[in-house]
């Protein structure tokens, strides 16, 4: 007789539950095809796990880490609380971003949703006549139960641009659904100045009242760190300076 797998379901993929029969935790271990393009995570990314993310010490990628598992672990993404990763380019904040993701899907069942900042304004931007395709892309970003936008306000933005991202901010902000960001720019400056022309923060580039709602959906996790693309090119290369 072959050994039964799952304990829960006794291989059977389903499960007796409060509120009925459901799909047993154990389908989850494993993304399809179908999954990664309904959480549109691309291909360059699909290899990335927190497992094989390689923290380094010195710059506490070990408590990133272990905050993570704790965010994933808990229900406050019911409540709508996210995580803002930032921190400079190449550091791993996207490979963190795809991990969760995919984390929420093998462990909960959960199917969120991957988006760069700058592909979705282009794709809106695109269609945004009042077609069905812009409407189609803005109900879903706003209806997904965890959005991972990538690489907000590594730009200066149009007020159309502005625009879309509050609206899509303040839904989510509104219906309790959270956002996991990743940025090279912090959200808010750590000095009070009363003008700064080079837009150095989110606030600055997006206003106080979305960088307000932020910090209060967002745990902020610094991740710092060498640039990973750019010692896997020297490796690549043979240059080892």
């Amino acid at each position: 007789m072959e050994e039964v797998k799952c304990s829960l379901c006794e291989d059977t993929g389903w499960v007796m539950g409060k509120d009925g029969v459901k799909k047993c935790l154990c389908r989850y271990s494993e993304i399809t095809e179908d999954i990664f393009s309904r959480m549109r995570i691309p291909r360059r990314y699909r290899d990335k796990e927190l497992e094989n993310f390689i923290p380094e010490k010195k710059y506490g990628h070990n408590f990133i880490l272990t905050r993570i598992e704790d965010y994933i672990n808990s229900e406050d993404f019911l409540e709508g609380k996210g995580l803002f990763l930032v921190g400079p380019p190449g550091v791993g904040k996207t490979h963190l971003a795809v991990g969760i993701l995919k984390e929420f899907f093998k462990r909960k069942g959960v199917v969120g949703l991957f988006y760069d900042t700058r592909s979705l304004l282009f794709n809106l931007k695109a269609s945004f006549d009042g077609s069905a395709s812009s409407r189609e892309i803005l109900e879903e970003v706003i209806e997904t139960p965890i959005l991972v936008l990538d690489d907000l306000g590594s730009e200066r933005l149009s007020d159309w641009a502005r625009d879309i991202l509050h609206y899509i901010i303040i839904n989510r902000y509104n219906d309790l659904k959270p956002i996991i960001i990743t940025s090279n720019i912090e959200l808010k400056s750590k000095k009070k100045v009363e003008e700064d022309i080079l837009e150095n923060t989110l606030e600055e580039r997006m206003g106080q009242a979305i960088a307000s709602r932020l910090s209060e959906m967002c745990e902020i996790l610094p991740v710092k760190g060498k640039d990973r693309r750019g010692t896997a090119l020297k490796e690549r290369t043979g240059d080892k300076k």
